[in-house]
């Protein structure tokens, strides 16, 4: 049998697109990104984009990387044959290139060309993720590149030699090397088998046609980044590169006073806000469009990856009943809300919040005569000094059955009157219905109720 029919199928994943991590300055040279930056506003800081291409063989980490300018973009098929007879690791010419959509609508003309020399040229569907993962890796990767060659001058054409010289050097260090210490011995194996593959040295490819057109795909990377934070250039003296890192230079502003420990405000308004939208009625959507901003600026901010405008800020903070507490320096949840019980992290963290810590005397209330609400029943957290808040639980789910535990100083079920307990019902049915009523309506409770509230030890009758 022939040899050749034996070899397993080669396949080459093919990807263009702007590098996320790695730009160009004018006085530092290639600076790598620890965290993504809009091209916007990494141009205000002085900085150039660059384009990426790569080759990864499918289901190994085995890549080949090369660079250039946005202005002076390379010819998809001089990268394609440098690859093919430059890089070891690739094995020469595969017998599938798989690439993207907006890829191959880039050059029409580079699936014909591609096979005119034997290598299948197959686009992904939306469904495949082999090659967004492939990108995915490769963009991570680049900005870890080890600095070898150093640049005759830090103009952006001198800069992108040495660092495709980087990618080169990289890459044949890995082609040679021995694959193992992975902890993976299946993956091992596949690279050495891999790597034992016979060279296939390409033809020439046709250079008719040869330009692409790029468009807003290369960058789509971007658009779910947040809106950018105060950096600064920090130099690595390990691996030689300038990174651009967030947050304030400490090499600055430096007094003799720094090593005072000064009084700071701890800002937890953002941990609290993300455990009280994830135990609040409405959908967080709901609740963005209430404060005025986007879901996804809403998302940011709870995450900690964005701040709000100021004002912005202060309206979430008051919907969601976050006040700043000047005893610790720090933010809590005051309340009085309607809660209800789906996530059991974030319902733990809610009521230790409300509770300062368990000062409370949290209960179930049901009526003393007549049927309690068949849907959900009604825990009052009734913490010391402060109004009241409920959470809602739902009958039959497991969450429900662990209250007990979630809830410090739970004292279990407490009989009240019947009109009571219909007008907590009622109450907490019309603060659910939109994320202002929530606490419009609590307010007018405890206001109602006021009186009675006596130490947070004694329920209406």
């Amino acid at each position: 049998m022939d040899n050749q029919a034996q070899q397993p199928s080669r396949e080459h994943h093919f990807y263009v697109s702007t590098a996320k991590f790695l730009f160009h300055h004018p006085q530092f040279g290639i600076v790598a990104v620890r965290d993504p930056i809009r091209l916007g506003d990494a141009e205000r800081l002085g900085l150039t984009p660059l384009i990426l291409y790569g080759l990864t063989v499918a289901g190994l980490p085995i890549r080949w990387l090369t660079f250039s300018s946005i202005g002076q973009p390379k010819s998809l098929r001089d990268v394609l044959m440098t690859a093919w007879r430059s890089a070891e690791g690739l094995r020469g010419l595969p017998d599938v290139l798989r690439v993207n959509r907006h890829l191959a609508q880039a050059d029409p003309a580079l699936g014909p060309d591609t096979a005119e020399i034997g290598v299948q040229f197959e686009v992904a569907d939306a469904k495949d993720k082999s090659v967004p993962a492939s990108l995915r890796s490769a963009q991570d990767a680049a900005r870890w590149l080890p600095k070898r060659y150093e640049p005759e001058e830090q103009s952006l054409s001198s800069c992108i030699e040495a660092l495709c010289a980087d990618a080169q050097k990289d890459h044949d260090w890995r082609a040679q090397r021995d694959p193992g210490g992975l902890s993976n011995r299946d993956l091992e194996d596949r690279i050495e088998r891999w790597l034992n593959l016979p060279m296939r040295r390409p033809a020439p490819i046709s250079t008719k046609e040869a330009g692409w057109e790029a468009g807003p795909w290369l960058s789509s990377w971007q658009t779910s980044l947040p809106p950018d934070r105060q950096r600064y250039f920090n130099h690595d003296g390990l691996g030689g590169r300038i990174w651009l890192l967030l947050g304030e230079n400490p090499s600055e502003d430096v007094t003799e006073d720094d090593d005072i420990p000064a009084y700071e405000e701890y800002d937890n308004a953002a941990e609290i806000a993300k455990n009280l939208i994830a135990c609040w009625p409405n959908s967080p959507k709901e609740i963005a469009a209430t404060a005025g901003i986007t879901l996804r600026q809403l998302q940011w901010f709870i995450s900690g990856r964005s701040p709000l405008e100021q004002a912005v800020r202060f309206d979430l903070e008051r919907l969601l009943g976050i006040e700043y507490d000047e005893r610790t320096g720090g933010y809590a949840s005051t309340g009085p809300r309607v809660l209800i019980a789906k996530k059991a992290q974030a319902l733990e963290a809610v009521y230790e919040d409300i509770s300062g810590g368990g000062d409370a005397c949290p209960c179930e209330i049901v009526p003393s005569q007549g049927h309690a609400d068949p849907s959900w029943r009604y825990v009052l957290i009734n913490a010391h000094g402060t109004p009241p808040t409920f959470v809602m639980a739902p009958r039959g789910e497991a969450i429900t059955e662990r209250l007990p535990d979630l809830i410090m100083n739970y004292e279990g079920i407490r009989p009240v009157s019947q009109t009571f307990y219909r007008h907590v019902v009622s109450t907490c049915a019309r603060a659910c219905r939109t994320p202002q009523a929530n606490g419009r309506e609590m307010k007018e409770f405890a206001e109602r109720y006021q009186q009675q509230w006596v130490n947070c030890m004694w329920l209406p009758d």
